[in-house]
């Protein structure tokens, strides 16, 4: 048995972490403090800007390091059937993008359709590689109107809409 110093609770001696450099080899702090103190750092840690770039450089690095790319890279055949279940799924999204396939677009920037009801499938907006990401990173695909939704529950109805969202999010990140 032993106490926490900052709950004061007296627990098993499994309830706290093993630390070898103390004197009975566990820290003197139980798991659930040091869980929820761990948490509350971690929350006032990511409001930071520079500690959460240097969090994702530090991400980037390991992946590269450790070799992730190689070692979860999908089978040639795995990657086919994923593609061909999406397909199944997303009918109209298929339909789109082979629809818009012709059109001229800029150098360096991608097609995003708004919509993908079958009216508005020509009818796209030219972002970069980075704001399409982030667009689609925080969109929600509502797939019984075929149109998408903000973090809100929103919906993009119009393109005006989600052009102005879109400048929302890209002016966002920039602060």
């Amino acid at each position: 048995m032993k106490t926490c110093f900052k709950c004061g609770k007296t627990l098993r001696l499994s309830e706290f972490y093993k630390h070898p450099q103390m004197g009975d080899g566990h820290l003197n702090k139980c798991k659930s403090c040091t869980k929820r103190d761990t948490d509350a750092r971690y929350k006032r840690l990511i409001q930071d800007k520079v500690f959460l770039e240097s969090e994702r450089a530090r991400g980037r690095e390991k992946y590269h390091r450790l070799g992730y790319l190689e070692k979860y890279r999908p089978s040639k055949s795995s990657k086919k059937l994923a593609m061909g279940n999406w397909e199944k799924k997303f009918p109209e999204k298929v339909m789109a993008r082979n629809r818009c396939g012709r059109i001229k677009r800029p150098d360096g920037m991608q097609t995003h359709h708004w919509s993908y009801n079958s009216e508005h499938a020509l009818d796209v907006i030219f972002l970069t590689p980075r704001e399409h990401a982030k667009a689609h990173r925080f969109l929600e695909y509502d797939r019984s109107l075929c149109m998408y939704q903000d973090t809100d529950g929103s919906l993009l109805d119009s393109r005006e809409k989600h052009e102005a969202w879109i400048r929302h999010c890209i002016e966002t990140e920039a602060d």
